[in-house]
């Protein structure tokens, strides 16, 4: 669930997770396809139910997030489930008591800690990033989108003989030469076969 911010420092600060990223505005993810799950059936806890099937769910990218003080870029940008349109990761800007904006404070003074995490500040955030607070333990889902060619981002992904490949490489899934359960290369013994022997 979304932390509460607010101007005072509390306890509950040490276990926030701050996401800054910008809502999708291409994507829509409808929370009532998830029906509650009918008697309790073990190990369905339903938390991740529970996150998408709220009125405000919604996927947003992530491109950096905060904890513990530490602010940290992601590698690649990932899609995350947020609930809300976030919040403005910066202060309204300073006024006088004319009500005009003292540019000098604005120059120096970073977002408040409350909505970024941060004890300190170096350069900006973009204009149009958002922030979801959350508690460490609070369940989501990150998906990571990739783009290319078919021949990229699935035949060299999935029918690779590289064993380094993203996928299990040139051992198919469901049998083969050299399939996972068996042939000859088996999962048990490299090149050895399973059964060994001249007598077998």
């Amino acid at each position: 669930m979304e932390a509460d911010v607010a101007d005072n420092e509390t306890l509950l600060g040490v276990s926030a997770v701050y996401l800054f990223g910008r809502e999708l505005s291409d994507l829509l993810l409808r929370g009532d396809v998830y029906q509650p799950l009918m008697g309790n059936p073990l190990g369905a806890n339903g938390f991740l139910r529970g996150q998408l099937s709220t009125d405000d769910a919604t996927l947003a990218r992530i491109y950096a997030f905060s904890f513990e003080g530490t602010f940290v870029e992601l590698s690649r940008p990932a899609i995350f489930v947020v609930h809300g349109s976030g919040l403005n990761p910066d202060d309204p800007p300073p006024r006088n008591v004319d009500g005009d904006i003292e540019y000098d404070r604005l120059s120096r003074s970073p977002g408040s800690s409350a909505r970024t995490g941060l004890g300190s500040q170096i350069g900006a955030l973009a204009r149009d990033m958002k922030v979801w607070i959350y508690e460490k333990d609070d369940i989501s889902m990150r998906l990571d989108a990739q783009t290319g060619s078919l021949e990229q981002i699935l035949l060299a992904a999935e029918a690779s003989t590289d064993p380094r490949g993203m996928a299990s490489g040139g051992l198919s899934r469901s049998g083969g030469a050299l399939s996972r359960s068996g042939g000859v290369m088996s999962r048990s013994g490299g090149f050895i076969p399973r059964r060994s022997g001249d007598g077998d």
